[in-house]
């Protein structure tokens, strides 16, 4: 428990005028919010470019019901096995 306060003043000592940079200072943030219908619309180049130096949170997704936080939600986001690169290595991902 005593990490995550850590991490919460950390985060907390970083907001500006009482809100997170995301909020006040988007170009300046770590984070990009933008709604599905925006994400539907980028091409996958201009994805990649984003996410070399900012997170997606992206808002009012459709669906039918919420993911659950648990190895079922995590299972709907990608497939159970799934080649990717990270950092030009090529791993095989399992939530098995």
């Amino acid at each position: 428990m005593e990490k995550m306060e850590k991490l919460l003043g950390a985060v907390v000592a970083q907001y500006e005028q009482g809100l997170p940079l995301h909020l006040v200072d988007p170009k300046r943030s770590a984070i990009a919010v933008m709604s599905e219908a925006k994400f539907r619309e980028m091409r996958a180049d201009e994805v990649l470019e984003l996410l070399r130096t900012k997170h997606l949170l992206i808002s009012g997704c459709a669906g039918e019901e919420p993911i659950k936080f648990d190895e079922q939600g995590m299972r709907t986001l990608c497939l159970p096995t799934k080649e990717f690169e990270v950092q030009g290595a090529s791993t095989l991902m399992s939530l098995h």
